[in-house]
Order: C-alpha cells, then structure tokens, then sequence
C-alpha cells in the first residue's frame, strides 16, 4: 500500500493544512492525554477512549504536516494507514497497535462496559504518550 493507493481509494486526499491547523491537533492531543490521565482511576473505559483520540489527532496533526487529509466515512481507519506508510520504523510496530486499539475503542464506545483493565489504559497512555512525543519532534524537524 502506498500513498498513492491511499488517494486513488479516495481515502485521503492532498491537503494544505496551516500552522494553526496543525497546531490545534497537537493541542487537542495533549488535552486528550492529560483528561486520559486524569480518568484512569474514575472510567477505565473513558481514558482508554480518549487516550486513543490522543493517538488520532496526533496522527492528524502528521498527516496535516505532510499534506494531506483523511477522506470518506473510514477517516480513523485511513489515517492508521496513512501513517503506518510515513513513520518511522521504530514505531510502525506502535502504529498497528493504535489500529487495534481503534477497533477496541469501537467496542468500548458502542457495545460494552468495563471492557478495558488498568494495564491495558496505561499502556496506551505510555505508547500514545511516545508517539506524541515522536510527531512533534518529526514535524520540528521537517
């Protein structure tokens, strides 16, 4: 799979994101990893939840850095996709556990309570909290 695949699926597309645009996801990010933190000895399943919106808009703020943008009804399942292609491969391997995460955070949200332990919420923070810390350091950097 590659970028290209990506465009001619029509799930994502080129995008000119600005400063702002980009900014406002790494912000939204934070926020969501310090309420995530905060959560975890309240709702187990809420910090897993918001932890994972963590992981999205950093991976929004990426794709926006790198010119594009999601497109179509799949936006969470493309944007894993997008940047399982553009990261670095030290955390390609974080990136197919986010997508897991996706689909358990489905479950979580729509179909279930007290679906997630304590082990697997603070292990997301600590691999959502990397990540964010690798995304701004590529974006400085570019």
């Amino acid at each position: 799979m590659s970028i290209d695949d990506l465009i001619g699926e029509g799930t994502i597309r080129p995008f000119r994101a600005t400063h702002g645009e980009i900014e406002r996801a790494i912000e939204i990010a934070r926020r969501d990893l310090s309420l995530a933190e905060n959560l975890l000895g309240e709702n187990l399943d809420w910090s897993f939840s918001i932890a994972y919106n963590a992981v999205l808009q950093t991976c929004r703020a990426y794709m926006f850095h790198l010119g594009y943008r999601p497109s179509g009804a799949a936006a969470h399942k493309a944007t894993f996709e997008f940047i399982q292609i553009v990261v670095a491969e030290p955390f390609r391997k974080s990136v197919s556990y986010f997508d897991q995460v996706r689909k358990k955070r489905h479950r979580t949200v729509y179909e279930g309570i007290g679906l997630i332990s304590e082990q697997e919420a603070k292990g997301l923070l600590r691999k959502a909290r990397e990540f964010l810390s690798y995304v701004e350091t590529e974006i400085k950097e570019q």
